[in-house]
């Protein structure tokens, strides 16, 4: 049950890999003031977003959305999950070390299911809404032999955790990045990461090794 809940956060953020639309122009860092949006109903962060990024569906059991800008091949997706996997935190869940591990862990075994090597990044600290964060990013290349750079950006408390999946061509992360970076200056992480779960952490079949 363990590998379904990670298997699940994973595909999340890989949700809406289909085609994508272009309008041929080019992002721009332009005034927030005119951006749009989002709020998640389910774990209550939002996010002001540019008024020509299309929203997509609600992703399953609506835990977040997937976002297409006018650059071809890019998205940029916001989610939410449980911790509730057993972990080395005071709580006894995954802390966000562990969760990190576990992350990279699935990322590698499903691209490599795809028989796509995945090149990892150094992993850097951050912040995401206020919480500690980590970002991770990994290179690979497409089945149209393009270089992809996905730059993956998680917090995990005590209950709940926050993540943003940014995909992009490798070619286009200088223009790209300022934009993105914008977006999350305007990220609420919504309702209380830490509060008390009523949900037990998980044992059971959790793999041995903290898993990506």
């Amino acid at each position: 049950m363990d590998w379904i809940r990670w298997i699940s956060i994973v595909l999340v953020m890989n949700c809406g890999l289909g085609s994508l639309y272009s309008l041929g122009h080019t992002a721009e860092v332009t005034d927030a003031g005119t951006w749009k949006t989002y709020t998640n109903t389910r774990f209550g962060f939002s996010v002001r977003y540019p008024p020509d990024w299309r929203p997509g569906n609600p992703t399953p059991g609506g835990t977040g959305i997937t976002f297409s800008p006018p650059t071809e091949d890019t998205q940029v997706a916001l989610f939410g999950f449980m911790n509730v996997i057993e972990g080395n935190s005071p709580d006894r869940r995954q802390t966000l070390e562990e969760f990190v591990m576990a992350h990279r862990r699935i990322i590698t075994e499903l691209f490599e299911k795809k028989h796509i090597k995945v090149s990892w990044e150094t992993d850097h600290p951050t912040k995401l809404g206020g919480f500690d964060a980590k970002r991770l990013t990994f290179t690979y290349r497409s089945n149209t032999n393009t270089e992809m750079r996905e730059i993956h950006i998680m917090s995990v408390g005590r209950n709940e955790g926050r993540g943003v999946r940014i995909k992009i061509p490798a070619s286009d992360t200088g223009m790209m990045i300022p934009l993105v970076m914008k977006l999350l200056e305007t990220y609420q992480p919504g309702r209380d990461q830490n509060a008390v779960s009523p949900f037990a952490p998980a044992r059971g079949d959790q793999p041995s090794t903290p898993p990506r």
